[in-house]
């Protein structure tokens, strides 16, 4: 039993056979006159010669088309199924970019925030040590105008006692007499001796 394929392809060699003898027919008609008389062996052994000839150019012939067109058939199915897979790798690789694009936008919304804080806090560092600073300085400052202002009272004190008893000599100088100095000393000496039990 023929196969489908192996009985179209037949059925083509015929149908191209009797296209030929129609054409020769026609041909012969025309001829009129000229023509011999129709022979059946003749005609019998044309159809022979074309079935042969017909019959090697499907020997020689059949086997080269059908690889081409089946070697043909391979490539395009090929083809679309590399275009396919290439299809679809170019869509995971678009995900991928994409997803990797979505996560560099999180990555770069959180250095940012990250950015902002650290800023915030080092900005309030800066403040505080400023303060800190200021306040170090102030204790300073008021430390160094403690002590120079207490120098200064000791140096005026000092000062004052020093003019104090000189202006006091000066007046003692001037008011006492030499009477009221030897009676001063004589005080003084008694004084002494009481204090020292009259040893002197």
């Amino acid at each position: 039993m023929l196969s489908e394929k192996k009985f179209s392809s037949l059925s083509g060699l015929l149908v191209l056979v009797a296209a030929l003898l129609s054409a020769e027919w026609v041909l012969a008609a025309e001829a009129g006159a000229h023509a011999k008389a129709f022979s059946f062996t003749e005609e019998l052994f044309k159809i022979v010669n074309t079935l042969i000839v017909v019959g090697i150019l499907y020997k020689v012939a059949y086997h080269p088309i059908r690889n081409f067109l089946k070697d043909r058939r391979e490539g395009i199915r090929k083809a679309l199924e590399e275009s396919r897979a290439a299809r679809e790798e170019a869509e995971k690789e678009l995900a991928e970019q994409r997803s990797k694009v979505a996560d560099l936008e999180a990555e770069l919304v959180r250095v940012r925030e990250q950015g902002k804080k650290e800023r915030t806090a080092m900005q309030e560092r800066l403040e505080e040590e400023q303060e800190n600073q200021a306040q170090r300085l102030l204790e300073q400052t008021r430390t160094t105008i403690e002590l120079e202002a207490s120098k200064a009272r000791a140096d005026l004190q000092n000062q004052a006692a020093s003019l104090a008893l000189n202006l006091a000599e000066e007046m003692l100088k001037k008011e006492l007499g030499e009477a009221d100095q030897e009676r001063f000393v004589e005080n003084y000496l008694a004084k002494l001796n009481d204090r020292n039990g009259g040893s002197l």
